[in-house]
């Protein structure tokens, strides 16, 4: 008798004598038939000496020993994640290159509604957009040195930083036929406004 059939004729000896103590165990007569037919595949039984059957189950290989582990592990263990929720946590910056915010410093609600779709265009294209000047008082306007008959005075001018492609802004800006008054300061700082066609 080689190693392998001594080994399942110890294993059938012990099932037999497992199934003694059980009332509702197949008899000894069936047993050989039965470890044949449950036991092709490595099975764990848990003897129970209650007298009711218990549940068997696939005996599990270490790695499966170690992934059933890691799933009854209590709540709280931190674990890496590359799901959508760390992406909210992540701080906004002002797009440089088009698909960009306008940030309104100034009023919008006094401004010419073709100035805004300018605005708006500006930052689509080329880059988030700070509107630092729309309408003004009088007083206002004295005080910032504006000229005696400003288009701020009446809403038909903003003053706005584009923090993108600047260069790209202002010929855009100047081919524009919702433009009149056009300057650019310097650093993506423009003026517009919708009167005459000029520049300074």
């Amino acid at each position: 008798m080689n190693m392998g059939q001594t080994s399942r004729t110890l294993r059938k000896a012990i099932f037999a004598g497992i199934l003694m103590c059980g009332a509702s165990a197949p008899s000894l007569a069936d047993s050989g038939q039965w470890y044949d037919s449950h036991f092709n595949k490595p099975t764990t039984i848990r003897a129970n000496l209650g007298g009711s059957p218990k549940a068997q189950r696939p005996s599990m290989t270490g790695r499966e020993d170690r992934k059933q582990a890691s799933r009854s592990r209590p709540s709280g263990v931190r674990t890496a994640s590359l799901g959508s929720s760390s992406s909210n946590d992540a701080p906004k910056r002002a797009s440089v290159s088009g698909g960009g915010s306008v940030n309104w410093v100034a009023s919008s609600g006094c401004l010419d509604g073709s100035l805004k779709s300018v605005i708006y265009s500006m930052a689509s294209r080329f880059g988030s957009v700070t509107v630092s000047s729309t309408c003004r008082s009088s007083s206002r306007n004295r005080a910032v040195g504006g000229a005696p008959r400003s288009k701020h005075l009446s809403g038909d001018a903003a003053d706005f930083r584009v923090h993108g492609n600047v260069s790209a802004a202002y010929a855009a800006l100047r081919s524009s036929g919702s433009v009149g008054g056009l300057k650019h300061y310097g650093g993506g700082l423009f003026h517009i406004d919708n009167g005459d066609r000029r520049s300074w």
